[in-house]
C-alpha cells in the first residue's frame, strides 16, 4: 500500500501519471484516508509521515493552487519521506 502510493506520487511529480494534478490531489487525499489503517499496520512511521503534510497540500489544490507549486510541494514531501525510509530502513 505504501509503496504503491509512493510510486504514484513519483509519477505525478514526473508528469507521468494519468491523472491531472487536481484529480490526483482528490485521489491522494482519499487514498490516505481509506487505507490509513492498513498502511499503519504496514509501517506506522511512514504512514504518519505521509499524513503529516500531504492532506493539507491536497486541500490547497481545490481553491486553485498552481500546478507547478502543487508538484513542488509534493516533491518536497516525497523526498522527505524517502530520506527517512532510506536512512532508517523503514520499508522492505
Amino acid at each position: 500500500m505504501i509503496k504503491k502510493i509512493l510510486d504514484e506520487i513519483k509519477l505525478i511529480i514526473e508528469d507521468k501519471h494519468d491523472l491531472n494534478s487536481l484529480d490526483f490531489s482528490y485521489y491522494l487525499e482519499e487514498y490516505l484516508i481509506e487505507h490509513y489503517d492498513r498502511m499503519y499496520k504496514e509501517n506506522p512511521i511512514v504512514t504518519e509521515l505521509l499524513n503529516e503534510e500531504l492532506p493539507e497540500i491536497c486541500a490547497m489544490m481545490e481553491p486553485g493552487l498552481d500546478d507547478t507549486e502543487f508538484k513542488k510541494l509534493l516533491k518536497k514531501e516525497y523526498e522527505k519521506v524517502m530520506k527517512q525510509i532510506t536512512n532508517k530502513h523503514l520499508l522492505n
